[in-house]
C-alpha cells in the first residue's frame, strides 16, 4: 500500500497532485501503514466524513498523552496555549467557543475589513514597484497578511513584531518544537494587557469588538479568550500568506487565465474560490474515530485516526470536470479547503477578499509579469503547501 510519507520525494514534492491521483483511481480509502492512519482521498467521503459525528477534531490531548515525559514537560506551554481553540473540541464545547467569535465576524465587518486590506495592498506595493521585480512572498503576501491579522486580532503595535515569519503552532506542537514558546508567552502578555478594558467592554481594537457581546453575555475564561485569538492569528496569517502565493504561482503557470482575470477583474471573488480549489495550503486535516465506522468497505476501529486529504478531494474528477485545470470561471465554492459542516473556517469570507485584493492589486500594478525561477522550490512539509519564495519580474503600469 502507498503512504504520503511518498510526498516527501523529489517525485511528488513539487506536484503532490500526482501522486493523490494515482491512488485515489486504486484505493480511494485505505490504511497508512506508516503514518497509523486511515487515509481518505475521494471529494463526496470527505465531505461526508468532515461532518460525521462520529468523527472528532479534538486530537490535542491524545498528542500530548503519547508523548515521553520530558518532552510532555517541554510542551506543555504550547500544549496549553492552543488545547482551547475550538477547532480542537467537539459539541457542547466546541459550540460554546465558536460563539465567542462567530457572532461578531458578520458580513458587514468583512465589508468593513476590505479598504484596510486593499490600503495596505497599496502600500506594498508602492514599496516594490518601482524595481520592477519582487518576492511575493516575502515583499507582498507575508507583510499583508501579518498586518491585517495584527488588526483584526488586535495586537498591541509594540508586539506586532511577534507575527512575522509565523509557521504555525499546531505544526510547531506536532514536530515538538519549542521555539515558538517564547513568542507564545510574549503574545500572551500583549494580549493581558487589555484584558481590563476588554472585559469591560470598552476596548477599541478589533478584537475586542468581535468579543465584547459574548465576554459580556458569557461564561469565558481568560485562557479560552487567548486561546482563540491566537486561532485567529494561526489560521488567519501563515495559511493565507501561502494561499495568495500558490494563487500567483497558479496564474502565472496559466497565463489565459491571468489574461482573462486581468480583462475581467469581477471574476476576482470566483477566481478565489477556484484557486482554495486548485492548490490550497492546507492539504489533509485528521480526526479521531469516536466508535466503530464503515467507510467504502473498510472497518476503521474506534480510536484510529483518519486523515481527510483536502487536496485530493478537491481535484477529485467525479466531482470536478477537468479537475487538474485551472478555470476561474468555475463555480468552486464547494471546495474542501475551509471545511465543512461545524469545523467550517469561520474566517472563510476574510481569506477569500484578501486573496482576491491581493490578486487583482497585483495584475492592476503589475505587466508581464513572469518567474524568475522556473522551479519555485517549497518548504518541506507534506500538509503544509508553503512556497519557500516566489520571486518574480515585471514591467510597472501607470
Amino acid at each position: 500500500m502507498p503512504s504520503l510519507l511518498e510526498l516527501f520525494s523529489p517525485e511528488y514534492s513539487a506536484d503532490p497532485y500526482v501522486f493523490y491521483r494515482e491512488v485515489r483511481e486504486e484505493n480511494p480509502v485505505y490504511y497508512d501503514k506508516m503514518t497509523r492512519s486511515w487515509v481518505v482521498l475521494g471529494y463526496d467521503e470527505i465531505s461526508r466524513l468532515s461532518k460525521d459525528e462520529r468523527l472528532s477534531g479534538a486530537r490535542i490531548e491524545s498528542f500530548y498523552e503519547k508523548l515521553p515525559a520530558d518532552a510532555q514537560v517541554e510542551m506543555k506551554p504550547l500544549k496549553e496555549a492552543i488545547s482551547d481553540m475550538m477547532v480542537f473540541h467537539e459539541p457542547p464545547r466546541h459550540t460554546k467557543l465558536r460563539q465567542l467569535i462567530k457572532p461578531g465576524l458578520t458580513p458587514r465587518f468583512i465589508r468593513e475589513m476590505r479598504p484596510i486590506i486593499e490600503a495596505i495592498a497599496d502600500e506594498l506595493l508602492d514599496r516594490v514597484v518601482g524595481q520592477g521585480r519582487m518576492d511575493v512572498i516575502h515583499d507582498f503576501s507575508e507583510p499583508l497578511t501579518r498586518r491585517v491579522v495584527a488588526r483584526l486580532a488586535g495586537v498591541p503595535d509594540h508586539a506586532a513584531h511577534l507575527l512575522e515569519n509565523w509557521q504555525g503552532l499546531l505544526f510547531e506542537l506536532f514536530a515538538q518544537s519549542r521555539k515558538e514558546i517564547p513568542r507564545v508567552t510574549a503574545l500572551r502578555n500583549a494580549f493581558d494587557e487589555g484584558a481590563e478594558e476588554r472585559r469591560a467592554g470598552i476596548g477599541t481594537d478589533f478584537f475586542s469588538l468581535i468579543v465584547a457581546e459574548q465576554l459580556q453575555n458569557g461564561d469565558f475564561t481568560e485562557d479560552e479568550v487567548f486561546a482563540n485569538f491566537l486561532m485567529l492569528i494561526d489560521a488567519g496569517q501563515a495559511t493565507t500568506t501561502h494561499l495568495i502565493g500558490n494563487a500567483v504561482l497558479a496564474l502565472l503557470r496559466n497565463r489565459d487565465q491571468l489574461e482573462l482575470l486581468r480583462d475581467r477583474p469581477e471574476l476576482g471573488a470566483k477566481a478565489a474560490h477556484e484557486f482554495l480549489r486548485y492548490d490550497s495550503s492546507v492539504q489533509f486535516t485528521t480526526r479521531v474515530a469516536l466508535v466503530d465506522i464503515d467507510v467504502q468497505g473498510h472497518r476503521i476501529s474506534q480510536g484510529q485516526s483518519v486523515t481527510l486529504v483536502l487536496g485530493s478531494g478537491n481535484r477529485d474528477p467525479l466531482k470536478y470536470k477537468n479537475p487538474d485545470r485551472l478555470d476561474i470561471t468555475r463555480h468552486a465554492a464547494d471546495h474542501l479547503s475551509f471545511g465543512h459542516g461545524i469545523h467550517y473556517c469561520l474566517g472563510a469570507s476574510l481569506a477569500v477578499s484578501e486573496i482576491e485584493i491581493a490578486v487583482s492589486r497585483l495584475l492592476e500594478r503589475a505587466s508581464g509579469i513572469r518567474l524568475r525561477e522556473a522551479r519555485p522550490t517549497w518548504q518541506d512539509n507534506i500538509n503544509f503547501r508553503f512556497l519557500k519564495e516566489l520571486p518574480v519580474v515585471f514591467e510597472p503600469t501607470r
